[in-house]
């Protein structure tokens, strides 16, 4: 993907030009789309849930396993792939500087077990390796995956969105699309000017199951307004070795990216600063018309206007109060199902390990009965405890995406009565912006099933391995049965323990993302409402002056979007 001078020289200035015109923000914005279009590189965002097979998608892109991927989830620190003949992770901290590492260091970068709680504060990973993919101008972004417990960092899933020019969107064959996915799914090809459908892990279902899932998914995605092609594939096949359904993907990806790259690029970053110049118009139009309904009814229809905002900002808070309290009945359910849950469980072990005790180890020696008894305790303990953790993992996320879902539709539903006010009271057209962000996974966790024995239990132990006959064996029996209920009640705990600190951090970021939400989405109709309230109580010579740079802002806005208009393709 190649640049090319006109209209992309055109789009430079208009973005120049924006920058000088937005706030800090706009003006980071602004900076990341012109070093995009300079470099010619369109940034493509590989976004899902959490598990999907994301890292193990990109890799198979590569060609060669460069994220790491597995069991252990990524960190929300996303991870940019740059083309580089030098491979390295070049990391940017949190204080600004930055730092250069071999790739084979990225398991330390990004994943909670190299980096747990991002202890060492990286703001951005980017990998620059040698693959044929990235050579043509595209940079492929590894998002940590949404809808997880494990860590709402809503902002820096919101930033990314943000941020993308074309996305591929991974789904699994099984389990099948869900609510929130479709809900994502939206938001992403509201963004981008090209979405992908992948269907990963293809391999888990026989044909005739994966016929239907291609097919569901085909139908959902189309409802959600995604009517393109859906791409069953096993992306760890083929990273393998080989699959039909990537191979057919990576063809299908490889040539847009050669025939529609360096147009979608210029497309995505217009529309990214057409976004940004509507907000700003929005804020101009609210602060002059508010500053002109000076008396009578106008100033009253103002008064409403701004009573309605106020209201927006209460229900935000109100929307905080939601989330904790969903947050504290999630924990109360949590712990009763460990108290429940946890001596049933251990019913259980202990009848699964008296069937092992009973039967293949009846007549062996004690030692041996202790052993393999211990191994078989400590598989069931930890199979069983992992179950149960993984349930009630499922219920907590399936708790909060609902209040989020909930909490997001009421933001859009206050919104669109803000557009609705300013429309009837102000007579103002204006383009507020969709609630956005999601959910990111973080967190590891590991059972300690160690036997914690003291030097009187170690002396028993003794003892009871040299016991003889069936004396030896009952005693060892009966010491293995007396371990197992503790042992499986104490994972239980430890399960529940985890869940409990990781719902506590849940809650306080989506407390976090709800005020953000709010804020991005009022924040400019308050400013200008100030700067209205000041504007009627200056002295006619401020007010002139003032209306002025007002005229002068909307113009130079307007000539911006003149100028995005002139670089559009034809």
């Amino acid at each position: 993907m190649t640049r090319t001078a006109g209209r992309e020289d055109v789009l430079d200035r208009a973005l120049e030009e924006l920058a000088g015109l937005g706030d800090e923000r706009d003006r980071e914005r602004i900076a990341a789309l012109r070093d995009r279009l300079a470099a010619a590189r369109l940034r493509v965002l590989v976004a899902g849930e959490a598990k999907r097979g994301k890292s193990t998608l990109v890799n198979a892109l590569l060609g060669r396993p460069v994220l790491p991927s597995g069991v252990t989830p990524l960190t929300a620190v996303a991870t940019t792939v740059r083309y580089g003949e030098d491979p390295r992770a070049v990391v940017r901290f949190a204080d600004g500087h930055e730092e250069k590492y071999p790739l084979t260091a990225l398991d330390d970068l990004v994943t909670e077990r190299g980096n747990p709680r991002n202890r060492r504060g990286i703001a951005a990973v980017t990998a620059f390796v040698d693959a044929p993919v990235l050579a043509g101008g595209v940079e492929l972004v590894d998002t940590p995956g949404t809808g997880s417990v494990f860590a709402w960092d809503t902002d820096a899933a919101h930033q990314a969105l943000e941020a993308m020019d074309a996305a591929v969107f991974v789904l699994t064959a099984d389990p099948p699309v869900s609510a929130s996915e479709r809900d994502l799914l939206t938001r992403v090809g509201e963004l981008s000017v090209r979405t992908f459908a992948v269907l990963n892990k293809a391999d888990h279902l026989d044909a005739a199951g994966l016929g239907e899932a291609v097919d569901f998914t085909g139908r959902v995605l189309a409802g959600a307004g995604h009517p393109g092609r859906v791409y069953p594939m096993s992306a760890r096949a083929a990273l393998d070795g080989g699959d039909p359904g990537f191979a057919a993907f990576a063809a299908d990806f490889t040539a847009y990216l050669a025939e529609r790259g360096s147009t979608d690029l210029a497309a995505s970053a217009s529309a990214h600063a057409r976004r940004i110049a509507r907000s700003l118009l929005d804020e101009v139009a609210l602060t002059r018309r508010a500053a002109q309904m000076r008396a009578g009814d106008a100033a009253s229809r103002v008064e409403q206007f701004s009573a309605r905002l106020a209201e927006a900002a209460v229900h935000g808070r109100d929307a905080v109060a939601i989330a904790n309290a969903e947050s504290a009945r999630l924990l109360f359910a949590l712990n009763d199902a460990a108290a429940a849950d946890g001596p049933r469980l251990a019913r259980q072990v202990t009848a699964q390990l008296d069937a092992l005790l009973d039967g293949d180890l009846r007549a062996a020696a004690p030692g041996e009965i202790e052993q393999r008894g211990r191994e078989r305790l400590v598989a069931l303990t930890v199979a069983a405890a992992d179950a149960w953790r993984q349930d009630q993992r499922g219920r907590i996320e399936q708790g909060l995406a609902a209040v989020d879902t909930r909490l997001a539709a009421d933001l859009k539903a206050e919104l669109d009565v803000l557009r609705g006010s300013a429309a009837e009271l102000l007579g103002l057209d204006l383009a507020v912006p969709e609630p956005g962000g999601r959910l990111a996974e973080d967190r590891r966790f590991f059972y300690a099933t160690a036997e914690d024995a003291g030097q009187t239990e170690l002396l028993a132990g003794a003892v009871r391995r040299r016991l003889p006959g069936e004396l030896g064996r009952r005693a060892a029996r009966e010491h293995l049965r007396r371990e197992a209920p503790g042992l499986v009640e104490g994972q239980v705990g430890r399960a529940r323990g985890d869940l409990q600190y990781r719902l506590a951090e849940a809650a306080r970021a989506l407390a976090r993302g709800v005020e953000q939400r709010y804020a991005d989405g009022t924040g400019r109709m308050q400013a200008a409402l100030r700067a209205a309230a000041g504007l009627r109580e200056a002295s006619d010579a401020e007010a002139a002056r003032m209306e002025s740079d007002l005229a002068a802002r909307e113009a130079a806005v307007r000539h911006v979007l003149a100028r995005l208009d002139e670089a559009l393709p034809s």
